[in-house]
């Protein structure tokens, strides 16, 4: 349920993904047939496709009769694998918060923190003569599990470690009462992102299977394993994951219409010990328990009858495997330059073409990801102007007048579900530019201890971990608080929210080519305002549709108008 269940933030460690409105892309040329396959279509977002001698009508191709220019002149070169309107505008808006990063006059206590994080990783001194100290205690703890009962031990007492179980835990409202926040339990990300490429590897998850062992091996020998030693780890790890993802729901099956009813099981926490004897579910969900959550949504339970199969003394060496990887992969990026190469090498790999971040990239990257809200807040306040907020606000409401009129026209529909969907849309909660309630994400537990006094990258990121883990404990245990955003103001992008009938327009794509205040009407409706209409439609598409008025997966129409708009989607 992955797709579903996504917060919406970019935290590296914790929890990744967030979709909106789909940019147009320019793709390397080995990805889709060229021009030269149809005479009548050109693939127009693909780098060499469109030149200055191509020739089109508008009633034949809009896009590319408007776009030549840009089409034609748009650099792809350093490595660039895909450039739009978004990336364009993301670039912008990283050189605004890198301003900020910088300047020493900031004095707040999101600019203390984030300020603090981004040159330690800057310091590439000081971490080059660390090198993989910091993460050997890390696969000592590891390497000292000799039983099964060390594993559950290690696993349910994780507080000072980094690889958890083979398992994913997700915070966010419940599909069926969006009022109240619960748990759900699911099957952990893949290295192959599809769980159908375990089963028939593609071409593309061929290349990352390649890459995703290069990197893991290389980080193993780095930490002192040999290359033999390396590579039956990463043998075991990827046999592990392949058992798993046998049983689990691949994308394919995660986009079919009704995906989220199927995964719906409420489960209490005797239900899932009685489902789990073998793996220590309980213990993982121990301090969910002990702040009052007692609901649980098991999302897959084969996936959670083969975690129990395989949890077992003979698998304990495959195990191990698994958790070094959980270990290396993310924090090969917070050690030496030698260890930041081979995750250029990594993304090449993948890519296709020569990739390369520099130390300043990802310092940027990693800031702004791990400290989302307080770079957020920093943006927010230095940006977006109430003014802005305030007429991007009104120009939304004028796009749902429009499209309440047309709900209002749409003659197959019937006059019961006609009605439930306008009061749908007139239910929409709107969000613009940032959160009026700042205090909701309130960063003052984190201490990141001076490189003085022994610490470094990795002892901050324990810090922002436990940080995030109290969050998602105290958030699971309450009510939803519609004032709390799940997208950082920096966001460059747009998106409905489902679970409560939300449009959330983040403060960064209220500049560049997106929104000028001096623009006409004409000009930011055909920019920003088409952005907010495509945004609002997802609330009555295929999967928004499942959903009510308060963010409910519920049924609200009729037998007929349902079988109308299956025909016509």
């Amino acid at each position: 349920m992955k797709k579903a269940l996504a917060l919406l933030l970019a935290m590296v460690l914790f929890l990744v993904s967030a979709c909106g409105t789909k940019p147009q892309e320019t793709a390397t040329p080995e990805q889709t047939p060229s021009a030269e396959a149809s005479k009548d279509w050109i693939v127009a977002d693909i780098a060499g496709n469109v030149t200055a001698q191509t020739s089109v009508k508008e009633t034949d191709d809009f896009h590319v009769a408007v776009n030549k220019d840009w089409l034609t002149s748009v650099d792809m070169s350093g490595g660039t694998v895909q450039v739009s309107s978004f990336t364009e505008r993301a670039e912008e808006v990283k050189e605004e918060i890198l301003a900020l990063l910088r300047d020493s006059s900031q004095t707040s206590t999101e600019a203390k923190l984030t300020q603090q994080f981004y040159n330690t990783y800057l310091d590439m001194k000081t971490r080059n003569a660390l090198g993989m100290e910091p993460v050997k205690p890390l696969i000592e703890d590891i390497e000292n599990i000799k039983t099964l009962e060390d594993l559950t031990d290690y696993l349910v007492n994780n507080k000072d470690k980094m690889a958890s179980a083979p398992m994913s835990i997700t915070v966010m409202a419940d599909l069926k009462d969006s009022r109240h926040n619960t748990v759900y339990i699911d099957a952990p990300e893949f290295a192959l992102g599809d769980a159908d490429e375990y089963t028939q590897l593609t071409a593309v998850g061929e290349r990352k299977k390649a890459a995703e062992s290069t990197l893991f091996q290389k980080l193993l020998q780095r930490a002192g394993y040999t290359q033999e030693e390396a590579q039956k780890i990463d043998e075991l790890a990827f046999s592990l994951e392949t058992s798993l993802a046998s049983v689990c729901d691949g994308q394919t099956e995660q986009n079919e219409p009704g995906y989220n009813e199927k995964v719906y099981h409420p489960v209490s926490l005797q239900e899932l010990e009685e489902e789990s004897p073998a793996f220590p579910i309980a213990g993982l969900l121990k301090d969910y328990t002990e702040a009052g959550v007692d609901r649980f949504i098991l999302c897959q339970p084969d996936w959670l009858s083969k975690v129990n199969e395989l949890y077992t003394e003979e698998n304990l060496e495959a195990l191990k495997a698994y958790m070094l990887k959980g270990t290396l992969e993310p924090l090969g990026a917070f050690l030496d330059q030698e260890c930041l190469s081979l995750y250029n090498e990594y993304t090449s790999a993948i890519a296709g073409t020569e990739v390369t971040e520099t130390v300043e990239d990802m310092a940027y990257t990693y800031t702004n990801s791990l400290l989302d809200m307080a770079v957020g807040k920093m943006y927010a306040e230095a940006y977006v102007s109430p003014e802005t907020k305030k007429n991007v606000e009104d120009m939304i409401a004028d796009v749902v007048a429009v499209y309440r009129k047309r709900l209002e026209n749409t003659e197959w529909l019937s006059e019961e579900t006609r009605q439930k969907a306008i009061e749908k849309l007139d239910n929409l909660t709107v969000r613009v530019g940032y959160p009026e309630d700042w205090s909701l994400y309130d960063y003052s537990d984190i201490s990141f201890v001076p490189k003085e006094e022994g610490g470094n990258l990795l002892t901050y990121l324990m810090s922002i971990r436990d940080h995030s883990a109290k969050h998602k404990v105290a958030q699971a245990a309450s009510e939803v608080d519609s004032n709390l955003w799940l997208v950082s103001p920096q966001t460059v992008n747009a998106f409905y929210r489902m679970t409560d009938n939300s449009i959330n327009v983040p403060a960064a794509i209220l500049g560049g080519v997106f929104y000028d205040p001096e623009a006409s009407e004409a000009e930011q409706m055909g920019s920003l305002g088409m952005i907010i209409g495509h945004e609002i439609t997802h609330g009555f598409d295929s999967n928004g549709s499942q959903y009510d008025k308060d963010g409910n997966l519920s049924n609200w129409w009729t037998e007929e108008d349902r079988a109308a708009f299956n025909e016509r989607t």
